[in-house]
């Protein structure tokens, strides 16, 4: 049965889909966050995931994932523009 941890990571999961599909369409969104913030997010759902996993949760993770994903993402945006700033 589903649990309302389920529905909330559903809506959690489109979400992911929708910020995924607005930064493919426009990567300049990816430069406007906080670097230290998106990573402290980016390891609070990494620590969700693993609590997740651990009791079972398993709808929740996979459910998780885009979001997760997208924030990876971020960073690596984030990085890659830090290094551009450096060496131009």
């Amino acid at each position: 049965m589903f649990s309302l941890l389920d529905v909330g990571n559903f809506f959690l999961f489109i979400s992911g889909f929708l910020m995924i599909y607005t930064a493919y369409k426009d990567r300049e969104v990816l430069t406007g966050y906080n670097f230290t913030g998106t990573v402290m997010l980016a390891t609070g759902i990494s620590f969700v995931i693993v609590f997740y996993l651990q009791e079972g949760y398993y709808i929740s993770t996979f459910l998780t994932l885009p979001n997760y994903f997208y924030w990876l993402v971020v960073i690596t945006a984030l990085v890659q523009q830090k290094r551009r700033n450096k060496t131009g």
